[in-house]
């Protein structure tokens, strides 16, 4: 096993439902996703600082990683539309935000990149984490879970390392707020299925790196 020295490498809450609840119709008016995962993630993403309370959009800037941390679709310059307006200023996302700088810690000058996702399941084990078992190239990842419909799989996973079994397992449920520390373990998500073939199944969350 890896010698993992003493700090948090996983912290889990759960986020107040009821800010949760402002933020989920914002998931219906994602745009469609023009990169090799479009057919099964749709997506916005932004970089903002949370200063006096408030979410300043920072510049848009194209999104890219290295082929050595995503081998599915590295060294691609991906550029994204921004978070609308509306969510930013939403105490829901406000809320949600805060709670990351909290727990991690980071200043007001901080940049926070935030990836709004709703993963579709389309064919049977659709990859939620098509990437597989990787890290992201940052010191703070959270996943936090705003929704799911007509879903089985995309739970969470966590790894010792890179070749290890996963060590915890969860589902992705609705305010789960899972803090990863990214330069100390690695993460991954089961595959999705519908539990209904005839219905849509999908699961909305929102990804903050810094």
């Amino acid at each position: 096993m890896t010698a993992l020295n003493n700090q948090n490498l996983l912290q889990l809450r759960f986020i107040n439902q009821a800010n949760i609840d402002l933020v989920k119709p914002s998931f219906d008016n994602l745009p469609a996703n023009p990169y090799a995962d479009g057919a099964f993630r749709k997506r916005r993403y932004s970089v903002v600082k949370l200063q006096n309370g408030e979410l300043n959009l920072q510049a848009t800037k194209a999104f890219v990683q290295d082929d050595s941390i995503n081998t599915f679709q590295g060294n691609v310059e991906r550029t994204y539309e921004n978070l609308e307006q509306s969510l930013l200023e939403s105490e829901g996302m406000k809320s949600i935000v805060s709670e990351f700088c909290a727990i991690t810690g980071i200043d007001a000058e901080r940049d926070i990149e935030i990836h709004q996702f709703r993963m579709l399941a389309i064919d049977s084990d659709t990859p939620a984490a098509p990437e597989g078992v990787h890290q992201d190239g940052f010191d703070h990842v959270c996943v936090c879970g705003v929704s799911h419909e007509n879903l089985e799989g995309g739970e969470l996973l966590v790894y010792e390392n890179q070749q290890a079994e996963p060590c915890f397992k969860m589902e992705i449920k609705d305010g789960m707020f899972a803090l990863i520390n990214d330069r100390q373990v690695w993460h991954n998500a089961t595959p999705m299925n519908k539990i209904d073939a005839n219905k849509p199944g999908y699961l909305d969350c929102f990804v903050l790196t810094a």
